[in-house]
């Protein structure tokens, strides 16, 4: 102990005792820092670059619609006289699904139904002469084919001296019963009797007359209807036939009855919903692209759609409609993508109107590299991987990613399937190292 003293005493050995501790306190830094350098690095881990198949996609948004789709309100007021449907029906084009009573509306609209009867026959009676015309036309033909025949056979009898006939006369002879009349038939050639010329003659002229009065009929109608008779005659049972139609809500095309707001014995007003109509067969959404994927989209593109409203269920379709038009939403210029959607089975929940999450497909799928989102790093070169080298040294290697798919993420670049990444911990502190080194 006393020599210690003794040392701190001579200045010279004090000073080299201080320069001895300084260098195990440094030392025992150093030796620190290399130890939290090493923990880190432990803390460090590696993946393998993988193989993934991607398909490249388009996410949009929009809302379901049905094509067609129509609002049915009424044309005018009354009380509701009969209610012929109810939600879920299916109906066809020109079905009266709801009726008004006639007392309970205008009196034009009643005495339209009684237009309407008139106007109906009127037009009728105007059309019904083409179809007059045409078994004219049939009837003519067939009096120009017997009077033809009649001709011939006038001529016949009058040119032939060799024409065919037959003579029966009754003789009365007397047999073993006493006396009996028989028939004897006489068969020869020769002119043809008189009273055939006069017979074959009248025909020929009852022939001609009839001839001749279907084809003065013909005359009459083979210029037809007065066209604008015609069109006047339509008006008029349109114009009636829209008046009485206010009377009922009736279905503009096949479809499926969405809702019914009416009851019998409601009293309703002109403007009013009535029934909600949709052909569910043929569903689309409308949704909108950004101008920097539009490019990309094409006609017939496979989609797939999911609804905010069912969860769980996902329809399938098609692009069919790109407008090349595009239009500012939130700052933003945006196209409007139509995708048709496929048959759904029959019976099928599908709200109108609900959103409708897109997925557009735009190339096939096809193999891509994948790596771990973690080994994804950024410089001011841009995005980059750390390849580790049969020495397990690592080596900077540029990328650039694109689809995200779970927790890994498709890259391109100078890497191949079964290289090593290293993964960097970024949670953990990393203490420099005071005597350098390092990556």
């Amino acid at each position: 102990m006393k020599s210690i003293l003794n040392l701190f005493k001579d200045k010279k050995a004090r000073n080299w005792v201080m320069a001895i501790v300084a260098m195990v306190v440094l030392a025992l830094v150093s030796l620190g820092f290399l130890s939290a350098g090493n923990s880190n690095a432990a803390a460090a881990t590696e993946a393998k670059v993988s193989s993934l198949d991607v398909a490249e996609m388009i996410e949009a948004s929009g809302s379901l619609e049905a094509q067609p789709f129509a609002r049915l309100d009424w044309k005018t007021s009354g009380v509701v006289e009969s209610v012929n449907i109810q939600a879920g029906d299916f109906v066809k084009a020109g079905a009266v699904l709801v009726t008004l009573q006639p007392s309970s509306t205008s009196a034009s609209i009643v005495s339209a139904q009684a237009d309407l009867i008139t106007a109906q026959k009127d037009l009728d009676d105007l059309l019904y002469s083409n179809i007059d015309l045409a078994q004219t036309v049939v009837d003519v033909k067939d009096a120009q084919e017997a009077y033809d025949d009649a001709v011939s056979y006038l001529e016949y009898l009058q040119n032939d001296k060799k024409i065919y006939q037959s003579e029966t006369r009754v003789i009365l002879q007397q047999t073993r019963r006493g006396y009996q009349y028989v028939y004897k038939t006489k068969e020869f050639k020769g002119p043809a009797p008189e009273d055939w010329l006069v017979e074959a003659e009248n025909d020929l002229d009852l022939k001609k007359a009839q001839l001749e009065e279907l084809q003065r009929t013909f005359d009459r109608l083979k210029d037809g209807p007065n066209a604008s008779e015609v069109l006047a005659a339509q008006a008029k049972v349109d114009a009636a036939q829209a008046t009485v139609n206010q009377l009922s809500i009736i279905a503009p095309f096949d479809g499926q009855i969405l809702s019914v707001d009416n009851l019998v014995g409601d009293s309703v007003d002109t403007g009013e919903l009535s029934v909600n109509l949709a052909d569910m067969d043929h569903l689309y959404v409308e949704t909108q692209v950004d101008e920097s994927d539009i490019a990309a989209v094409k006609l017939g593109n496979q989609a797939e759609v999911t609804l905010d409203a069912v969860p769980g269920v996902t329809l399938t379709g098609n692009v069919s409609a790109i407008n090349p038009v595009g239009e500012i939403v939130s700052g933003l210029v945006k196209y409007s993508v139509r995708v048709d959607l496929d048959k759904v089975k029959d019976g099928a929940f599908l709200p109108l109107g609900t959103t409708a999450n897109v997925v557009i497909q735009i190339k096939a799928s096809s193999a891509m590299l994948a790596v771990p989102i973690a080994a994804i790093q950024n410089d001011t070169n841009g995005e980059y991987l750390l390849l580790i080298q049969s020495d397990n040294t690592t080596k900077r290697v540029s990328v650039v990613s694109g689809s995200i798919v779970g927790d890994v993420v498709a890259v391109t670049g100078d890497v191949k399937e079964g290289d090593r990444l290293q993964l960097i911990d970024d949670g953990g502190f990393q203490a420099p190292n005071p005597f350098g080194g390092g990556n």
